[in-house]
């Protein structure tokens, strides 16, 4: 079934595409559903959730024991996710399976009922579940970087900091740490933890897909820029010899250092660490000669203090922690999508 965050919207969603009166579904004790169709007919049906619903995604998804186990027994199986990408469509008809959105697209074969619904990427029920601010999304993002420097399989690994810790990185007030703790716990991403007074976090993937997506939307403003080169090599090459070790690559720039797949050309993103914000930025670029541009090679924007103190050494500068590179991408062109969801199963295996 799909994790917590996401069950009870994939089963509303599911719920909504079908005709009324075509079938009828009931949840069984093992979770999954009982789906009596228009001849009477009575099925399980096995609900699966494929998270941003990338063709990685669905792959994942698809390897999944209970996937896998429903459809030897020929169950029906529907794989849910945000929104499913073309790729990812294709890649569901080839194997014969039903999908929906929480868009409100869907392509449903349940038997002699078959739906096909556009969805709308306006729909609510993408919306995070929390009440997001840049408060607690700062405190978020100094708790997934400590996670992702954590092999997932040790002891401790899913252990929560002290507040001091995560006020530390995220430059946010001790109140304000306590209070986004308390919202991770009434979201079920933190609960108790093993010892008096201690959090553990719960359900990793939830708290990063809702985080990520809030920052993904935000509108961030980057500064987008000219280049003379079309190799983005020679682009991070010029940025390094204008801003030095201030610079922070994040996006693509920094994924590919980790796992090379993009071919030809891309956009450059990264941050620069300085205390004066923007006139920071625009001091570097007007040194360096920049000319900004509306369809940039380029992209800039001051680093924060998080992004400052959860970043990491790369090849040839610092790079953004894994979760901002990831969230990142995700605001991204189609290619750095699809790169986002295999960055993720490298660099955040915790997440995934």
């Amino acid at each position: 079934m799909p994790i917590l965050e996401n069950r009870a919207a994939a089963e509303a969603a599911l719920r909504a595409a079908l005709p009324r009166g075509s079938v009828s579904l009931r949840t069984r004790a093992d979770g999954d559903f009982s789906a009596v169709l228009p001849d009477g007919t009575r099925k399980a049906l096995h609900l699966a959730w494929a998270g941003y619903g990338y063709p990685r995604d669905v792959e994942r998804t698809l390897r999944d024991e209970r996937v896998i186990d429903a459809r030897s027994k020929e169950d029906l199986v529907v794989i849910a996710a945000r929104t499913l990408s073309d790729g990812a469509r294709q890649l569901l008809r080839s194997e014969g399976l039903s999908w929906l959105g929480l868009d409100g697209s869907a392509e449903l074969r349940l038997g002699t009922v078959w739906v096909d619904r556009d969805g709308s990427r306006t729909n609510p029920a993408l919306r995070p579940a929390i009440g997001w601010t840049r408060g607690r999304a700062d405190v978020a993002e100094a708790l997934l970087a400590i996670m992702a420097k954590r092999e997932p399989e040790r002891p401790g690994a899913d252990d929560v900091p002290e507040v001091e810790a995560l006020a530390d990185l995220s430059g946010r007030s001790l109140g304000t740490v306590a209070n986004t703790l308390a919202s991770f716990d009434a979201n079920g991403w933190t609960a108790r933890g093993r010892q008096s007074r201690s959090r553990i976090v719960a359900n990793a993937p939830a708290l990063l897909d809702s985080w990520a997506m809030w920052e993904s939307t935000q509108r961030r403003r980057f500064d987008g820029y000219h280049s003379i080169h079309r190799e983005p090599q020679r682009v991070i090459d010029d940025l390094s010899a204008a801003f030095g070790r201030s610079l922070i690559l994040t996006g693509a720039a920094a994924s590919e250092e980790i796992r090379p797949m993009l071919t030809g050309s891309w956009v450059v993103t990264a941050y620069v660490d300085t205390t004066d914000g923007w006139p920071g930025v625009d001091l570097g670029t007007g040194r360096a000669k920049m000319i900004p541009a509306a369809v940039p090679r380029i992209r800039l924007a001051p680093a924060s203090q998080v992004i400052v103190k959860t970043r990491g050494p790369g090849h040839r500068t610092w790079v953004s922690s894994p979760a901002r590179t990831y969230a990142d991408l995700l605001d991204g062109s189609e290619r750095e999508l699809e790169a986002a969801e295999a960055f993720r199963e490298l660099a955040l295996r915790q997440f995934s």
